[in-house]
Parts: structure tokens; C-alpha cells; sequence
């Protein structure tokens, strides 16, 4: 969903809430998401600290798609089935609405499983995963309601003055992964499944307004049933309403759209950053010190009083030093959290600086995690099989330990045999 403000990012989390079969997220506290891919758009990724987003007509699978559209023309043909006039009026509706939202729609794929074999030999050959975590949400919420803003880039040709504005505006997204729903073209195949997301579409029965663009936005996550071993989630952003116009729109999106050439086609993409492009230009304002402080403290045989001056002591020295307008203690989160703002490096020098005088390791693997909100949520990488696997790790550590937003990610090799 297009982001014009905090109310937009709220009515996103009532329709999470409401439609929580069909917006299914991650189970389970601190689960990652991988994004597989070979090692040279692994570079790309972390020098750029973006992602490619491709447009869904455009995936790998080029017959994907029109999966999703043979499952919702199935289910408007049922639902009419004994008002044949209506009937064909919808499905005329819906296929055309199809027809002009799908080139619409740009996507990102992860998977639930960090170190799977058909997801190397499929996506990654001598490749990497990245595991990001997308559900680090504030402390004041909860998990099942949490949203990612995204920020979209102006393509190349329209970069040089400024990679985020356009025409003083920032068009920005309010969005979280979603799980794919695998369904088989016959209907007694996977069943359980078929029945799930038939649920699902009842419920947009009731909206009028909305009902067909949200049958229309779940066609990039309805994929075959063959497929269902790589758990998928994948990001989806629309990008049919970004102006007030449809003239509007087609300016804007002569300005973001980035065309790559493969294959000997130019293929559509939206460049996309984690985080608020505008917030990103401002100084910090907020850094959250979580309870691994409290925990590492506990080990060096500090008491309760001794612990709770700690945490006084970095919020002072920051507060003191004007780093930050406001730095909480936050039993909620393990970690050490910077917000986003263009002094993050400064500001983690600090309270490295702060913590190795209160006699704690910042040892980049050992020590306490400090992440920088802004930055596209990277917490491990797993080097893929292969021979240069060795090689490839310790390039990748070399350069994350000397990036500060990346500097305490994990760093592991995958644990399946290198295939002949």
C-alpha cells in the first residue's frame, strides 16, 4: 500500500488484523526470511542496500501468474453460479481489472528455510541467502500487527539530484511478507489448502468497494503446489495509485520504473529501500538499548542497582553529548537498536565506545548486537555450496565487518555437501 502517512500505516495494520488468514506472517519469535541469490546480486544488494523489486509478469516462472487467475476466475464462476447475469458481469470486472492491475504489481521472494538444496540449485548457485528479520516491531506493538515502510528509489536516469524525492514527495510503501498459498490445478489435489484460501475470498465478499482489488492482490501469492517445499513469503508493492491521476501516475512511474536488460529483454523493476527515505536525511532521534545489556551485565556479576546505572550511564552520555533527542531502556528487545537518520555511524561509534568503558565485548560475533533501523534488515548470510564457498565467506565478513549497518551479522556456510 502506497504510505501518505501514519494513518495509512494504521488502517494497513486493521486490515492485517482483519484478514490475518489471508495476510499470513512469519510464525514464531525472531524468525528470519531468506533471500537467495548468486553472488554477484549479493554484492549489489549490499553495496546498494536495496533490493530489486521485479515485476510479477517477469518472474522465473513466466506461467506463475496466471495461476492466481485461473483460482480467482474459478471462485467468481462458483460464487455466481446460480445469478449467471451478475456472474459474467464480475468476472468481466475482475479480468479486466486483471488485465490492468497486474503489470501493476512488483515483487520480492523469500523463503522460510535458510540452507535448502532446491533453493541453491534453483536460485543461488555459488550463491548466498540472506536471513532478514522483518518483524522487529516497536515496542509498543504487537507482533501479528506489525508493517515495514519501504521507500522507492527514482530510477537511474532520474538519480543524480536526489535518489528519493520527486518533485518534493517520496513515495513510500507500507508493507510486510506475506506467506504464498499452494494450490493445485485440480481441485481434489491439496484440498486443505484450496479450502483455506477459498476462505479467505469469502471474507472479501462483504467489501463492497474493495472486494475485487483484494481478490485482485492475491493472485501473486497463489503458486503450484509443486513448489511447496520452499515455504515462500514474498513483498508485494502496487504501484497503481501513486498520483491523484492516471497522467500522474505515468509520470511518476516514467521516474521510478528501472528497466534491466537479461535475456535480451528489458525487464520492468522498482528499486526499494527499508525505511523512511525521509527520516533517513535527519538526524537520529531514538536509540532503544534492549535487555541483552541487562543479561551480558548479569554474567559479569553485576547486581540490580549496578545493572540499572548502566543503562543510566549510556542514556546519559548520549543524552549528554546531544546524540539523541531520546534513548529508552526496552526489556522487550534483546538488542541495540539506532533509529534511522544520516549521523547512525557516528552514533554506533559511541556507544561502542560507551559500552567498552562499562566493560562490555563488541566483538562483532560475540558481543551485543547492535542494529541500525533504515537499513534493509540483514541479520545472518549463509554462503552456499560450492567450491569457492571458503572464499566467498570471507569476502563477504571482510566487507559487512567494515560497513557499520552490517557490522554484527552472522556469517554461516551452508551444511549440504557440495553435489557433484
Amino acid at each position: 500500500m502506497f504510505y501518505r502517512g501514519s494513518d495509512t500505516q494504521k488502517s494497513v495494520v486493521s486490515i492485517q488484523t482483519k484478514y490475518e488468514d489471508a495476510f499470513r506472517l512469519l510464525d514464531g519469535k525472531n524468525g528470519l526470511l531468506y533471500h537467495y541469490a548468486g553472488i554477484e546480486t549479493i554484492w549489489k544488494i549490499l553495496e546498494t542496500d536495496s533490493f530489486l523489486a521485479r515485476n510479477v509478469r517477469f518472474s522465473n516462472d513466466s506461467q506463475e501468474y496466471k495461476l492466481g487467475e485461473s483460482i480467482i476466475k474459478e471462485y467468481i464462476e462458483e460464487k455466481y453460479a446460480e445469478d449467471k447475469t451478475r456472474g459474467v458481469e464480475q468476472q468481466q470486472k475482475i479480468f479486466k481489472s486483471i488485465q490492468q492491475g497486474m503489470q501493476m504489481f512488483y515483487m520480492i521472494c523469500f523463503c522460510k528455510k535458510g540452507d535448502l538444496l532446491s533453493q541453491w540449485r534453483g536460485y543461488a548457485k555459488n550463491g548466498v541467502s540472506l536471513g532478514l528479520d522483518f518483524f522487529e516491531e516497536e515496542e509498543t506493538q504487537k507482533r501479528k500487527e506489525h508493517t515495514e515502510i519501504f521507500t522507492m528509489l527514482n530510477n537511474q536516469n532520474n538519480r543524480s539530484d536526489h535518489k528519493y524525492e520527486l518533485d518534493h514527495k517520496y513515495v513510500r510503501f507500507v508493507e510486510m511478507p506475506y506467506r504464498v498459498f499452494y494450490v493445485s490445478n485440480d481441485k481434489k489435489d491439496e484440498r486443505s489448502e484450496r479450502e483455506k484460501l477459498w476462505k479467505v475470498m469469502k471474507k472479501f465478499d462483504g467489501e463492497p468497494d474493495t472486494g475485487n482489488d483484494m481478490l485482485l492482490n492475491l493472485i501473486p501469492f497463489i503458486k503450484d503446489a509443486g513448489f511447496k517445499e520452499e515455504a515462500e513469503y514474498r513483498i508485494l508493492f502496487s504501484i497503481r495509485d501513486l498520483g491523484n491521476t492516471e497522467a500522474q501516475n505515468r509520470i511518476i512511474m516514467n521516474k521510478k520504473v528501472e528497466y534491466i536488460m537479461r535475456d535480451n529483454q528489458k525487464l520492468p523493476n522498482i528499486v526499494v529501500e527499508a525505511g523512511d527515505g525521509e527520516k533517513k536525511q535527519k538526524p537520529v532521534e531514538k536509540v532503544i538499548l534492549g535487555k541483552q545489556i541487562e543479561i551480558r551485565a548479569k554474567k559479569l556479576g553485576r547486581k540490580k542497582d549496578e545493572i540499572d546505572l548502566i543503562y543510566q550511564n549510556i542514556q546519559g552520555k548520549l543524552s549528554g553529548r546531544k546524540a539523541v533527542s531520546s534513548c529508552i531502556r526496552c526489556d522487550e528487545k534483546q538488542n541495540i537498536y539506532i533509529g534511522e537518520g544520516n549521523n547512525q555511524e557516528e552514533i554506533m561509534g559511541m556507544i561502542e565506545d560507551i559500552m567498552e568503558e562499562e566493560g562490555f565485548s563488541i566483538d562483532c560475533e560475540e558481543g551485543i548486537k547492535i542494529w541500525c533501523r533504515g537499513h534493509l534488515p540483514i541479520r545472518e548470510v549463509i554462503i552456499g555450496p560450492g567450491e569457492k564457498q571458503e572464499k566467498i565467506g570471507e569476502s563477504l565478513k571482510h566487507f559487512m565487518r567494515n560497513t557499520y549497518w552490517m557490522r554484527y551479522v552472522d556469517v554461516k556456510y551452508s551444511q549440504i555437501p557440495l553435489q557433484s
